[in-house]
């Protein structure tokens, strides 16, 4: 059988990124078999490296390699290096970003200028809000502030809208408990995150646990209150693993 069928699609192997290399090539041995080497290697676009002993010394690019080695046997880099290596890419316009990735990681003493990249760096971006948007969260939760609270934003930058913190929490309509100077209270939650309490709803654990501690300063919602687990023990709604 040739190439067996999964399902619709036909398995395909994945072709190589670097389609041949010469490694470790002394700089005496290029000059004198520079025709052998360079006939070898044509007019292939892709990487060097430039060795001084075992040290990685510079890292470079270029869309006809023969020269370009060759280009280093005279220039300011001459007495830097001592052997060299060559990868020979499948396609030219890889090459620019695989050069960017080696020098930006290895950082060689040689190469002077440290490439940008293609890449825009949404990332860090993204990690940025990620973590003020999760920073947000944490300081609702212990002080109810509800600047914090605001709108949930997502990493990508959009707006979820006013969803109450504890949306999803629970699937159906789930009892909260909680003794507080003496007296017990009674409230539920719905799987929208909202909290009913003495026939008033509330958007947040906070909240309703305002309407019971009347006094001034922060509250912690989700320590307030209590509710069942899986196991039906009751744990504070902070530590509820649903």
């Amino acid at each position: 059988m040739q190439g067996q069928k999964h399902g619709t699609t036909t398995s395909r192997k994945a072709r190589p990124l670097v389609v041949d290399r010469l490694e470790n090539v002394s700089k005496d041995i290029f000059r004198q078999h520079y025709d052998q080497i360079t006939e070898l290697v044509g007019d292939s676009p892709g990487i060097y490296a430039l060795y001084d002993g075992l040290n990685l010394y510079y890292v470079g690019k270029s869309t006809e390699l023969r020269k370009r080695v060759r280009h280093h046997l005279k220039d300011r880099h001459l007495a830097s290096w001592t052997h060299f290596s060559l990868y020979l890419a499948r396609r030219e316009d890889h090459i620019h970003e695989i050069e960017s990735l080696l020098i930006r990681i290895a950082n060689p003493k040689g190469n002077r200028v440290i490439p940008r990249g293609r890449s825009a760096g949404t990332l860090a971006k993204l990690l940025k809000k990620s973590i003020q948007t999760k920073q947000k969260q944490e300081l609702q939760l212990m002080f109810g502030d509800k600047h914090a609270a605001g709108r949930i934003v997502l990493a990508s930058g959009h707006e979820t809208g006013k969803t109450p913190p504890l949306a999803g929490l629970v699937a159906k309509r789930t009892k909260l408990y909680r003794t507080y100077n003496g007296r017990e209270y009674i409230a539920s939650i719905n799987p929208q995150g909202v909290i009913n309490y003495n026939g008033k709803k509330y958007n947040s654990a906070t909240a309703a646990a305002k309407a019971i501690v009347k006094r001034k300063g922060a509250i912690n919602g989700r320590a307030f209150w209590y509710i069942r687990d899986l196991h039906g023990d009751w744990v504070r709604l902070s530590d509820y693993k649903h």
